[in-house]
């Protein structure tokens, strides 16, 4: 078992306030729908709000995701700290990407005072 002791509180900040963002893009046209109905029962006022309110709507939601995705970051670090991290199983790597054969690099001539000298030849087994 592996534990998650701390987490990036920024960085935490950060991909739950793009989340919260487009959650606000998606809950936008639902926001239209109350307003634009009203307009065809023939009612006029409301509607222009609804619309700055829906422009509004994903860097509201994007801001305040921001915000409580590092508290909620920082507060599971200082409760990690306190009881333990969460515990969680993870599988290993692939064997395959693990098993690439190494060769070993070919050592070149050494020069000692103008000398030059090779490696011996490995002794063939036959």
């Amino acid at each position: 078992m592996t534990k998650i002791r701390s987490i990036g509180v920024f960085s935490v900040a950060k991909v739950y306030g793009v989340l919260c963002a487009v959650f606000g893009l998606l809950v936008a046209p639902v926001v239209l729908l109350g307003p634009g109905l009203a307009m065809l029962g023939g009612e006029r006022r409301g509607f222009g709000a609804s619309i700055l309110v829906v422009a509004l709507l994903p860097f509201l939601y994007g801001f305040m995701g921001f915000i409580m995705g590092g508290l909620m970051a920082f507060l599971y670090n200082a409760i990690a700290m306190a009881i333990g991290g969460i515990e969680v199983e993870l599988d290993p790597p692939a064997r395959a990407l693990l098993d690439v054969p190494q060769t070993p690099p070919s050592s070149p001539p050494v020069s000692a005072l103008g000398i030059e000298v090779t490696p011996p030849a490995s002794p063939e087994v036959g």
